[in-house]
């Protein structure tokens, strides 16, 4: 049996990863709601830009399918030169098509199909200007019609692998970061402009502690602890307190119960709580909410 060319183990490797990453993604429930935050941000937009040129240069360069190569050679050895300029072309496509798109993707209402269908007429762009170019260069050997056919096809069986991948790639990235979001076991501390500051496991919580315009979030991240400062009023922390669990033990102290060691009473009557973590300072508990603290340990 002949052996197979790298370039056609390449293209079998492509093919069969594109097939894998199309079944996998299948049996995943992925939505639009959770795909296009992922796929409006100007980072995904910046990495579609720079891999359908790039991966058009490539194959091409690597892959050289016989029929492609002759258009693009004309007779001569310009398969490079041609090769790099109709890159450059997908490259100012990608740029204008998803620089608009960055801008008013608010307004489409996003689903799957007008997803597709802006992603297709991409490729119809980038088809025509290169068979614009294409045509010129064989100065009336071939129709502008007949070249467009060439280029659609060829652009169409190459750039549907990049096209493929990466959207199932950051389905799967918006799937992952939706259901970390919507994980209820972890805080989401948002600050006095309801943004999102920190979210972190409700266990690694040790005491949240009030110091004027601000409250700390003291946590522990692995064996360290850590000290995030938020904009932020205990009152506004109260309902997310409650919810994981943790209690107030004093006006300006939070504290998660799970990582009290012991309640200690001094001779003159203070009371504080002595946490599990070592070198930690004892947080005051007032004695009105002492009763309700003990009830936990």
């Amino acid at each position: 049996m002949e052996k197979l060319k790298y370039s056609d183990k390449m293209f079998i490797f492509v093919t069969k990863g594109t097939y894998v990453l199309f079944r996998h993604f299948k049996k995943c429930d992925i939505k639009m709601s959770k795909f296009t935050p992922i796929m409006t941000a100007l980072r995904s937009n910046l990495v579609f830009v720079l891999a359908i040129p790039i991966f058009w240069l490539s194959f091409v360069m690597l892959y050289q399918p016989l029929n492609l190569v002759g258009l693009l050679n004309m007779g001569g050895d310009k398969l490079n030169f041609n090769a790099t300029i109709i890159m450059c072309i997908l490259l100012g496509v990608m740029i204008i098509s998803r620089g608009v798109f960055v801008v008013i993707h608010r307004t489409l209402n996003l689903n799957w199909w007008k997803m597709v269908l802006w992603e297709l007429a991409e490729l119809i762009t980038m088809s025509l200007f290169s068979a614009l170019y294409l045509t010129l260069m064989y100065q009336g050997d071939f129709t502008y019609f007949q070249m467009v056919g060439h280029t659609l096809f060829y652009l169409l069986i190459i750039t549907i692998f990049p096209y493929v991948i990466f959207n199932l790639a950051f389905a799967y990235k918006g799937v992952l970061e939706q259901d970390t979001l919507y994980d209820d076991t972890l805080m989401r501390f948002v600050d006095s402009t309801q943004k999102l500051k920190l979210m972190i496991a409700s266990s690694a919580v040790l005491y949240v502690e009030a110091d004027e315009n601000y409250v700390h979030v003291r946590y522990m991240e692995g064996e360290k602890q850590k000290d995030y400062p938020l904009r932020a009023s205990m009152k506004s922390l109260e309902e997310l307190m409650q919810k994981h669990g943790l209690i107030r033990c004093q006006r300006s102290y939070y504290i998660n119960p799970q990582h009290i060691k012991v309640l200690r009473r001094d001779k003159e009557g203070v009371i504080s709580a002595e946490l599990d973590v070592p070198n930690q300072k004892s947080i005051p508990v007032s004695p009105r909410y002492y009763d309700s603290l003990a009830k936990w340990l």
